[in-house]
């Protein structure tokens, strides 16, 4: 099904959102072109009304003054050497409604007001400066007013109708506007008629082959007249059409398009998991995960065996620092088990392992090139650019988020140690059993020493002192190694624990630091790569 063309206001106005959102990523020459154009589109349609301009324009000796005058049927402006030198175009209005918004925006200031009545009626015909003017001036203001009027019409002549610098300058690049241009070949009556002939036939193959096969073609003789009542007429009915301006805008706001597209691109890469998967193992590298998993191992075994250990050589084993200590981990600041993450500066320590970001530096640079590279595949380059750009906006503040994720993650040393304080309780009633027995037998050895014997207690013929401090030993003792091998077990889990927290700390990191910019930019390609397919 054929699709419906957007109308010209809603064209504008996608195609000014085109602009605005690609400035800054595609070349500046572009966005300000396109922004001219669109701006200029909006202006023209706000001016309103139902005034049709069309341009004469043509070189020296071409006999556009001429014709301008003949379709006037009055002298306005003096042809030839007789010709002003103002860099100004001529105005020939006719109708009654006022064009002098149409032409104070055009800045025209020579205007002739024709009456009504006429077959032109609703015209705005300008007589141009000669565009091979010695005058840069007059260069300039054909240029200017090419680029504003709704149609022009091309005068030539038949010594200079096939020259270079109209074919170059002009033609070539309006060929997009071939719909609106018609090119006069003037001065017919200088040729006889094989002549004519052959001139038209080589004028038609030379825009034809120029892209400008809609553009119309006509014989005229401003000196005879021969032709100009036909090329009124012509005129007249493009006026009764009243679709000049709207295809002439139309072919600007087509430029712009093809322009932007140019620009923009069509397809934009994708972050791959692969390519994600990669930067995480490079933060992980950096941010030491398996040095800081390896201490948390070590750290819950040695938390386990002080808990549920025999009470004195636990007591020794605090005189050894903690692994998480050591890397200035787990210092009172825990966080909750969940899936919301910040790595925001908040109260946490600082750890010791920032220096592993220098050292894993190179991975990560080469991880983060390889993403922002199958990202902007496909881009053209100053939009790669912008992408790469992206996924290095964060660099100077990588080091420290590794470091703030990896000391704000729970490591899980904490999970799964209810049970501790049991064993702790069991463990310390045994010392106290032990010891009350080392002190039983201490008073017994007094009272010996003394003379003074106390009667003896015994279980199952077993002194009840030597079994309370034999059995609280060996109680302990037993009591510890059955409880390492829950502790060794929790420690496994909780390296388990720690890994899969850190992974997924630094895994907001790079999604945070590089993956989010890098899919930003994307997106926003994609918008405008939407915005200019709906405006095309």
């Amino acid at each position: 099904m054929r699709r419906r063309r957007v109308d010209l206001a809603e064209r504008i106005d996608l195609l000014s959102r085109a602009v605005d959102l690609s400035e800054g990523r595609i070349p500046d020459d572009v966005v300000v072109q396109a922004r001219a154009v669109v701006e200029r589109a909006d202006q023209r349609c706000r001016i309103g009304g139902d005034h049709t301009v069309i341009a004469l324009a043509g070189a020296t000796g071409s006999g556009k003054s001429s014709t301008f005058n003949a379709l006037a049927s009055a002298e306005l402006t003096d042809p030839g050497v007789r010709r002003p030198t103002t860099s100004k175009a001529t105005a020939a209005v006719w109708g009654t409604e006022s064009a002098e918004a149409l032409l104070d925006w055009l800045n025209v200031p020579r205007r002739h007001h024709m009456g009504s009545g006429d077959t032109l009626d609703g015209l705005v015909l300008l007589d141009l400066p000669d565009h091979d003017s010695v005058c840069i001036e007059h260069r300039l203001e054909v240029d200017r007013l090419v680029e504003m009027v709704d149609m022009i019409v091309w005068v030539v002549d038949p010594q200079k109708y096939a020259d270079a610098a109209l074919h170059t300058r002009y033609l070539t690049p309006l060929a997009s506007h071939s719909e609106i241009m018609t090119v006069v070949l003037n001065q017919v009556d200088h040729l006889d008629k094989e002549q004519r002939k052959n001139c038209l036939r080589d004028l038609r193959r030379l825009l034809d082959s120029e892209g400008l096969g809609k553009a119309k073609m006509m014989a005229i003789s401003a000196t005879t007249g021969e032709g100009v009542d036909d090329m009124r007429v012509a005129l007249a009915r493009a006026v009764r059409a009243k679709k000049a301006q709207v295809a002439r805008l139309h072919a600007d706001l087509d430029n712009v398009s093809q322009r932007l597209a140019e620009a923009t691109g069509d397809a934009a890469g994708q972050v791959s998991q692969d390519s994600v998967d990669q930067l995480i193992a490079a933060l992980c590298t950096a941010g030491g995960v398996e040095p800081v998993v390896e201490a948390t191992r070590e750290a819950y075994r040695r938390r386990g065996h002080r808990a549920t250990g025999w009470p004195v050589t636990a007591w020794v084993s605090r005189l050894r620092p903690d692994p998480l200590h050591r890397l200035h981990l787990d210092l009172g600041s825990t966080r909750k088990k969940g899936r919301a993450r910040s790595t925001e500066p908040t109260d946490v320590q600082r750890s010791a392992l920032t220096a592993r970001v220098g050292v894993a530096g190179a991975k990560i640079d080469t991880a983060v090139r390889s993403l922002a590279s199958e990202a902007s595949e496909g881009l053209p380059r100053s939009w790669a650019d912008v992408v790469r750009a992206a996924s290095l906006s964060h660099r100077t503040d990588l080091p420290d988020d590794i470091d703030r994720a990896v000391a704000s993650t729970d490591l899980g040393v904490h999970h799964g140690t209810g049970w501790w304080r049991l064993v702790t309780v069991v463990q310390w009633i045994l010392m106290i059993i032990v010891v009350a027995g080392l002190a039983w037998l201490a008073v017994d050895a007094l009272s010996a020493y003394f003379q003074f014997r106390l009667p003896p207690v015994r279980w199952h013929h077993f002194p009840v002192p030597t079994l309370m401090v034999v059995g609280g030993v060996i109680a302990g003792v037993v009591v510890s190694l059955l409880c390492q091998a829950g502790v060794q077990t929790g420690a496994r889990a909780a390296a388990r624990y720690a890994r899969s927290e850190l992974r997924a700390n630094l895994a907001d990191v790079a999604w945070q630091s590089v993956v989010d910019p890098v899919n930003a930019e994307l997106d926003h390609h994609d918008e405008v790569v939407t915005i200019v397919a709906k405006a095309s």
